[in-house]
């Protein structure tokens, strides 16, 4: 698929453009904001962008700002600029910033095409074309369409009973998800744009409230700690330590049932009110979590720093692990040094027997990953006897006796992984 981004901030313009381009073959993503077009472009490539050189109600060429951050990144993508005013420093403008040509508004329509679709146009053989819009912001965290799906973190210790025994769920986290038809689906790409609108608050707290609906769900003898993924950058936010409790004990929940899983580590910008909260939350039981350590930003230097209860090592390091003696290095010795200072190690991505048979040999506490579970909504789970729930660290003895007391209640059917 040919892959096409349009930005303006007039919704009519949009409409235009998406229906007159329209063709088999090609993928069309309309945005309104240049945050939702920026947050999109970090994570998805496109063949050609146009952009209007005024998407802000500030007025201004932002577009401009646009057009040079594709043209550096990605110098392979054909960029198009719209303007209603086009003058010779306009287009001195614009073709210093790596813009292939300044269409002036109105549009010739079949200049825009031949750029699109290339000068022999589009294959009519090809894929269903789409158009994908992305609401503004503001409307999408008014309507209220995000929910959340949870996922099992498993015990995976020594293996206990027989291999048709269920697994033991430590945890349960939520995630985050948006409608399917729109790219907001992608929690990262969410995120990213609330960031660029500094609405990231707003959009944990949606996110938040969706995770202890969905958990209220699981039944008591499914339930234990529920990892709820937050943004630290929220937690700057002098309302968090109180808001966000309060809604935990509404939903029937326990501080001590609750981990808070930190993602995108460099979005602290205020590192006091950050720990601030954080010693507030912990003083109120509840427990932290590092998320993605080894990637990015979750290093050494976070350990130290926020001391998790919790550390959640980067599923890269587990994909194909039983292949990659330097993969089993890490991990072994990631473990160990959690071990020594009193941290559990999740393990995120187990994918398959074999990976999860060499994350068990290196002794690592907990896993999270396909081979247990896809993310599921709650009743999923509760009709499900793969697993049991699990609490604080349990020996051999106990977790065999967890795992015995639920085979003796069900001696009918046996227990399926």
């Amino acid at each position: 698929m040919r892959k096409v981004l349009l930005l303006d901030d007039e919704p009519a313009v949009l409409s235009v453009l998406a229906d007159y381009l329209q063709s088999p073959g090609l993928e069309i993503v309309t945005c309104r904001e240049i945050e939702a077009a920026e947050a999109i472009l970090e994570h998805h490539r496109f063949d050609v962008v146009v952009t209007d050189l005024r998407v802000s109600e500030l007025g201004g060429l932002e577009g401009m700002r646009l057009i040079r951050w594709v043209s550096t990144h990605f110098p392979e993508t054909v960029v198009l600029a719209m303007s209603g005013y086009v003058n010779d420093d306009v287009h001195a403008l614009g073709r210093a910033v790596g813009a292939a040509a300044i269409l002036e508004k109105p549009i010739d329509l079949r200049r825009l095409k031949r750029y699109v679709h290339g000068e022999n146009g589009m294959p009519q053989d090809g894929p269903d074309g789409t158009i994908a819009e992305v609401d503004l912001l503001d409307d999408f965290l008014k309507a209220g369409t995000i929910r959340s799906v949870l996922q099992p973190i498993v015990e995976i210790g020594p293996q206990d009973g027989s291999a048709s025994s269920p697994f033991i769920a430590h945890a349960w986290e939520s995630l985050a998800r948006a409608p399917a038809t729109t790219p907001l689906r992608n929690p990262e790409i969410l995120f990213a744009y609330a960031s660029r609108k500094e609405r990231l608050w707003e959009t944990d707290l949606l996110c938040i409230k969706a995770a202890l609906a969905e958990a209220t769900r699981l039944k008591l003898q499914k339930r234990s700690r529920l990892f709820i993924n937050t943004q630290p950058r929220s937690m700057t936010n002098p309302d968090f330590a109180r808001l966000v409790p309060e809604l935990i004990a509404a939903a029937g929940f326990q501080n001590e049932e609750i981990v808070f899983e930190l993602t995108e580590q460099q979005t602290i910008v205020n590192p006091q009110a950050f720990a601030k909260t954080l010693g507030q939350l912990r003083d109120k039981g509840f427990q932290i979590a590092l998320d993605d350590y080894g990637v990015g930003f979750a290093n050494l230097r976070l350990v130290q720093d926020l001391r998790p209860e919790y550390l959640k090592l980067s599923g890269y390091f587990c994909r194909d692990v039983h292949k990659d003696p330097f993969k089993q290095m890490i991990v072994k010795a990631t473990g160990e040094m959690c071990r020594t200072l009193g941290i559990p190690v999740i393990l995120e991505n187990v994918e398959t027997a074999d990976e999860l048979e060499v994350v068990r040999s290196l002794q690592i506490d907990f896993g999270q990953g396909y081979f247990f579970a896809k993310p599921a909504a709650a009743d999923v789970f509760v009709s499900s006897d793969r697993f049991v729930m699990g609490g604080a660290l349990k020996g051999a003895e106990e977790r065999a006796a967890a795992l015995a007391e639920v085979a003796a209640s069900d001696s009918t059917e046996p227990h399926k992984r």
